[in-house]
């Protein structure tokens, strides 16, 4: 269920339809209360809503975490946002994903 949340919350967020992104986004939060969601998921939501700061320091959590959602960073354009972020830039170096 987290994963539909997540995409509930992208969907809504890039449509413009800004209450029912932040609607999904608290029940996706809720669900990782109750249950592990991959911090991939959460960050991808985080996208979703434009929140770059906070997408951020849910994929460094999935780094600690040994993620495998981290492999498709340099290649998936959901993160297409972050690529001009330092952060970003940082974190694919850690992965070992920089150019």
């Amino acid at each position: 269920m987290p994963v539909y949340w997540a995409g509930l919350t992208c969907i809504y967020g890039r449509s413009g339809r800004v209450a029912e992104a932040h609607d999904a986004m608290r029940e996706l939060l809720q669900a990782a209360r109750r249950s592990p969601v991959q911090s991939g998921v959460i960050a991808a939501a985080y996208l979703g809503l434009g929140d770059k700061d906070s997408a951020l320091t849910w994929l460094e959590r999935a780094y600690a975490e040994h993620s495998n959602d981290l492999t498709t960073l340099k290649v998936n354009p959901a993160y297409d946002a972050l690529r001009g972020e330092p952060r970003y830039q940082r974190l694919l170096e850690r992965v070992g994903l920089a150019r």
